[in-house]
């Protein structure tokens, strides 16, 4: 005997709302298909099974006059969302739930994605609701970059593309190889291999690219995939801000540092990507978003009050 539908959606939303169960944990427990589950979920919350509402109070509000004032003084940047914050570990705890529903509108409209292993982009995909997202089957993902070595492996691209996939039941693809690799034969056989060409294929194509940043300072996560030789290439170049592997100087210019030893979209590609977002914040990375700003890879920046407070003493315009 089938169960009532009113009854079913009950259940379901018991077993996501109060069990945190995901879609497809409860559509395995339930024998009904995940689809089923979003549609029921659906009908819970449009017939009062499921009342939700919106603490505006527990959110960071945007700084709308600050973000119109730095599309004044960066037209190149389609816009900032600037989250009004009073230290660094605020806007750390904060950033994903301030950045989620801006991702979700993006992803939404995307059709290829590529995420960065960023911690701040992290923070973003594990605030994203699986509520948000229907009939995304059609969607592809694909890392940014390869791993990042077995000391941050947490941090590794694959990780958050599974999640991301997960969360929206679509199509994604891993880059299980180093984001960069000493050997150059060895990193030209590993490009070629089909398994990788896989994903090289989508960021010919991209529509959204879902970046962090780097800003090349001691202890920064970029040096920590690097070889010695490699992090003295680095130095002795007039690099301060690295996005990917892709490394830009004061003034934005590309500076082809290590490009026959990475695995990572190239500059062109990423440059070519539909819609750039980056989420980077904290006063060591005023000076690498300025930079990545002026050689044209953000479209969009989610940063924090403290951040663009720095911005503008670095170019000489605070008050």
């Amino acid at each position: 005997m089938s169960i009532p539908k009113r009854e079913l959606a009950t259940k379901v939303s018991i077993l996501y709302y109060d069990q945190k169960k995901n879609q497809n944990e409860i559509a395995s427990q339930l024998n009904i298909c995940r689809s089923y589950v979003s549609q029921l979920l659906n009908y819970a919350r449009d017939n009062d099974i499921v009342k939700t509402y919106v603490n505006i109070d527990a959110f960071h509000p945007r700084m709308i006059s600050e973000e119109t004032e730095m599309n004044l003084i960066f037209p190149n940047v389609k816009q900032f969302y600037i989250m009004k914050s009073n230290d660094n570990g605020s806007t750390k705890r904060e950033i994903g739930k301030f950045a989620a529903p801006i991702i979700t509108k993006l992803i939404k409209q995307a059709r290829t994605i590529t995420v960065d292993p960023g911690t701040s982009v992290r923070k973003i995909i594990e605030s994203l609701s699986e509520d948000s997202f229907n009939n995304c089957q059609e969607k592809i993902i694909v890392p940014i970059m390869g791993g990042l070595g077995n000391e941050k492996m947490g941090l590794h691209a694959n990780q958050l593309v599974e999640k991301l996939g997960d969360i929206l039941n679509c199509h994604y693809y891993f880059l299980n190889c180093p984001a960069t690799i000493s050997n150059t034969k060895i990193r030209d056989a590993l490009i070629k291999e089909v398994n990788i060409q896989q994903v090289i294929e989508v960021w010919d194509k991209l529509d959204l690219a879902i970046m962090g940043m780097g800003n090349l300072q001691e202890g920064c996560t970029a040096f920590s995939i690097f070889s010695d030789s490699m992090i003295e290439k680095v130095r002795n170049s007039k690099a301060v801000s690295e996005i990917a592997v892709n490394f830009f100087d004061e003034k934005g210019n590309y500076l082809d540092i290590l490009d026959n030893y990475r695995i990572s979209i190239p500059f062109e590609k990423l440059k070519n990507s539909e819609t750039k977002i980056a989420i980077a914040f904290g006063i060591e990375k005023a000076q690498a978003i300025i930079a990545a700003i002026k050689a044209n890879v953000i479209d969009l920046l989610v940063t924090d009050s403290i951040t663009v407070s720095e911005i503008k003493n670095i170019l000489g315009l605070k008050k």
